[in-house]
C-alpha cells in the first residue's frame, strides 16, 4: 500500500520490527524505488528541457515569419493598382500570404502548446461579452469555411452575455473550433449559445462523412489526425490546447457525436461551457 500510494515520491519500506529474512528483500525492493525515483526525475527534466526548446523554436519561427507577412501586405497596400493589373502577380502574393499565415499559426499552435504544458501560461480574467467576441472571432476567421462552402449560422441572441475568461484564451478556443470545422465539416456548421444556470454554454455542431465514432473519442488527444485529414496539414494540437484554454480559465470542452438519419455521416457537438458573471 505505501508504494502505491504515490510513485511520484521517493517511498521507501521500513520493517515494524526487525526480520532478517525480509532485510534482503527490502533492501532490493527499496533500490529498485530509489532507481525508478531518480528514473522519474530525469524523465521529467528530460521533458520540461524539449517543451523549453519546442518554446524557443516556435519563437525564433514566428518573429521572421511576422516580417515576412508585413513586407507581403505592406506591399499589396502600397502597389495595389500594379498588381491589379498583373493576375500572375496578384495571385503570387496571395498564395504567398496564405501559406505563410497558414505556416504561422501552425508555429502558435507549437508555442501554445509548449507553454499550456509547461504551465507557464498565464490568463488574465474579465468579463467578456461572448455574443460580441464570438461574432468578431467569426468575422475574422471566416476565410477559414468560405472554401469548404457550408451551409454556416450563427443562432445568437441579440442581448449581451457575459462570461468570466481571458479574451485571447478564448479567441484561440474559437479559432481552433472554426479551423476543426473547415477541416472536417460535410455540408452545415452551426453555431449557438445557452444561457443555463451558473454557466453558458456555446455548441459549434456540423456533420462530418470523415470521421468515425472511434475518431471522435481521439479528437482531443495530442498529435490526433484522422488519416484521411492529413493531406490537409496541421499538427493534431488544435483541439487539444482549446481543451487545455477552456480548463485554464475555469470552463470546459466537450464533444458528443451521434449518427445521422438517412445517411452514412456523424453528427458532432463541440461544448464549450463557461461560468457565467
Amino acid at each position: 500500500d505505501v508504494i502505491q500510494q504515490d510513485l511520484s515520491k521517493n517511498q521507501m519500506i521500513h520493517l515494524p520490527v526487525p526480520n532478517n529474512r525480509l532485510k534482503e528483500l527490502l533492501i532490493t525492493i527499496n533500490s529498485f524505488l530509489d532507481e525508478l525515483h531518480h528514473e522519474r526525475a530525469r524523465y521529467t527534466k528530460q521533458e520540461k528541457e524539449f517543451q523549453k526548446q519546442i518554446e524557443n523554436i516556435s519563437h525564433d519561427l514566428r518573429t521572421p515569419l511576422t516580417s515576412l507577412l508585413g513586407y507581403v501586405r505592406l506591399y499589396k497596400k502600397s502597389q495595389s493598382s500594379y498588381i491589379s493589373q498583373n493576375a500572375e502577380l496578384s495571385d503570387t502574393l496571395d498564395v504567398i500570404e496564405r501559406k505563410s499565415e497558414s505556416l504561422k499559426n501552425l508555429i502558435t499552435q507549437f508555442y501554445d502548446f509548449s507553454r499550456l504544458t509547461a504551465h507557464d501560461y498565464t490568463v488574465n480574467l474579465i468579463k467578456i461579452d461572448t455574443v460580441k467576441l464570438l461574432r468578431e472571432s467569426f468575422a475574422d476567421n471566416c476565410h477559414i469555411l468560405e472554401e469548404t462552402h457550408l451551409n454556416v449560422s450563427l443562432d445568437l441572441p441579440d442581448r449581451p452575455i457575459y462570461v468570466l475568461a481571458d479574451k485571447t484564451a478564448l479567441e484561440r478556443i474559437f479559432f481552433n473550433l472554426f479551423q476543426n470545422a473547415g477541416r472536417y465539416a460535410h455540408t452545415f456548421f452551426h453555431i449557438t449559445i445557452k444561457n443555463e444556470q451558473n454557466s453558458i454554454k456555446i455548441l459549434f455542431a456540423n456533420d462530418t462523412c470523415s470521421l468515425s465514432s472511434e475518431d471522435i473519442s481521439h479528437l482531443f488527444d495530442r498529435f490526433y489526425i484522422q488519416e484521411s485529414a492529413r493531406s490537409q496539414g496541421g499538427t493534431g494540437l488544435g483541439l487539444t490546447i482549446a481543451r487545455s484554454l477552456a480548463e485554464e480559465i475555469g470552463g470546459e470542452l466537450s464533444v458528443s457525436s451521434k449518427k445521422s438519419n438517412g445517411n452514412n455521416s456523424l453528427l458532432i457537438s463541440f461544448t464549450l461551457a463557461l461560468p457565467s458573471c
